[in-house]
């Protein structure tokens, strides 16, 4: 892994949890202190539960504040984050574990997947630069630079998570086309701050200007503000201390009586919208900001990288273990047509019809070679689809939701009647134990609990139909029929040979 960011982090960690080994290097001396991208989406949440670091990462954060204009220095307005969005307020329920957006610094959010990662052994190498890479066929040589020594390393696979300025895609030579805004500047700090309430996030124009403006937003759990204003167009970027915030928060707010005490961590960024010709070249994946810049509207690039590295993950684990190979080709032709989605803007449809959606929840690999949808009219799931979580009672009494259920397996049968049922018994049956396969047959539940799944997956009570649920969460079969036949010619696809029911 080369770069120890949201992506590489998340890369290494689902490949460790997995019992490969990994290494995980970094050219920056020590971890980043910057809050950056600061919105975590739901889907995001969703797979750090499957990571087991949900909890501290709600622990570490909040929801979004709420969104407060000022005019003539006075508050003039003030909504929710999701209003100001123009796409209402989530609602809870029992498919969407986490309907919010979870407001976290990036620093912590780092701080929390390298915990998780020295748990199973795996510590960042801070200082080490990457400095060649040569694919073999077989294998992959890199040339690692650190104190000024230089080390030979042999690997199976390299996953590139080294931001926009890619050594590793630069090496490959694949084009990043696209457009980098040397207009659109800005200035982001995370400050402590004397007269700023931390209710909301506050946010200044000027009514002469409205390119003159200054957002000051909380970040939950510190005592600090992340600090953002535009720089004019074809001024020099100015000198990154306090005084420069100072100044530009006096000039923009009309004067208001707030003091800036300290600035913890600053810098100057361009707006970047750009694509990766190439996911993978061989051997090497790239993964985050190294495949993709999108626009910053929406929060959508921290998330769209940890779910990059949340489909890459499996896929390598299943090759490493026998899978195909093939397998991993289906990496590029999942991911990179949604982030080219995001480069169209939130509110503009794809070649599908397809519009970006903010939580990621929507987000799919309907028609793409792992999503066989074999029924002649689908429900609300299907193939491709993120799997919804659920309620369940399980025959010993406990009550799982269904993403509990699913953690730890490789591949899980959700089995809609006693047909669909027997024949993920009568697979698995004839298999090794090389993966984990878990059969869950709905109908044995309690009613209610029944009525709940099936609502949420769209089956009609008595109706027989059989999901497969990949180990990322998305629905990888969906059939009505021939349930052991088109199970047993999916699977294959999706694992190493044989498999272990639980």
């Amino acid at each position: 892994m080369v770069g120890a960011g949201p992506a590489g982090l998340v890369a290494a960690l689902d490949l460790a949890r997995r019992r490969v080994d990994v290494r995980l290097i970094e050219q920056s001396a020590s971890p980043s202190t910057g809050s950056r991208a600061k919105g975590i989406q739901p889907r995001t949440l969703e797979v750090f539960e499957a990571l087991g670091v949900v909890e501290e990462v709600s622990r570490s954060g909040g929801p979004f504040p709420r969104w407060r204009t000022y005019r003539a220095g006075r508050p003039a307005r003030e909504k929710s984050i999701y209003d100001m969005l123009g796409i209402g307020q989530p609602v809870a329920g029992p498919a969407v574990p986490y309907p919010e957006t979870w407001m976290i610094p990036q620093w912590r959010t780092e701080e929390i997947l390298r915990d998780a990662l020295r748990h199973l052994g795996v510590r960042v190498e801070y200082g080490s630069a990457l400095v060649a890479l040569t694919d073999e066929g077989t294998e992959v040589t890199a040339t690692i630079r650190r104190d000024g020594e230089q080390e030979r390393l042999r690997s199976s696979y390299v996953v590139a998570a080294d931001g926009a300025a890619s050594t590793v895609r630069r090496i490959l030579g694949v084009a990043f086309d696209g457009v980098t805004r040397d207009d659109e500047r800005y200035l982001t700090a995370d400050v402590r701050a004397t007269g700023l309430d931390r209710s909301c996030w506050h946010n200044w124009s000027r009514p002469d200007d409205a390119a003159a403006r200054v957002s000051v937003c909380p970040l939950p759990e510190t005592d600090t503000f992340q600090f953002v204003a535009p720089l004019p167009p074809g001024q020099e970027t100015p000198a990154l201390v306090l005084a420069t915030v100072q100044r530009l928060f006096d000039e923009r707010s009309g004067g208001a009586p707030v003091t800036f005490d300290e600035v913890c961590w600053i810098t100057v960024h361009r707006a970047n919208e750009r694509l990766a010709d190439r996911y993978r070249v061989g051997r090497v994946f790239l993964v985050g900001d190294a495949a993709h810049a999108v626009p910053a509207a929406g929060g959508q690039g921290l998330n769209t990288a940890v779910q990059d590295s949340y489909n890459l993950g499996w896929k390598l684990a299943a090759v490493l273990a026998g899978a195909p190979e093939d397998l991993l080709d289906s990496y590029e032709e999942e991911r990179r047509p949604l982030a080219a989605r995001l480069m169209r803007g939130l509110g503009t449809a794809d070649d599908r019809g397809e519009v970006p959606d903010i939580f990621q929840l929507r987000n799919n690999y309907r028609g793409r070679r792992l999503s066989a949808e074999t029924r002649r009219d689908p429900g609300g799931v299907q193939a491709g689809d993120r799997a919804p979580d659920a309620p369940l009672s399980l025959p010993d009494g406990s009550r799982p939701r269904l993403f509990e259920f699913l953690r730890g397996a490789d591949v899980t049968v959700l089995a809609f009647g006693d047909e669909a049922a027997e024949g993920g018994h009568a697979v698995a049956g004839r298999h090794g134990s090389s993966a984990v396969l878990r059969i869950l047959d709905v109908r044995t539940e309690s009613p209610a609990t029944v009525d709940a799944v099936q609502e949420i997956y769209d089956v009609a009570s008595g109706q027989e139909v059989l999901f497969l649920v990949r180990p990322d969460g998305h629905v990888g079969l969906a059939a009505e029929d021939h349930f052991a036949e088109r199970l047993a010619e999916h699977l294959p696809r999706l694992t190493a040979g044989g498999l272990a029911r639980t």
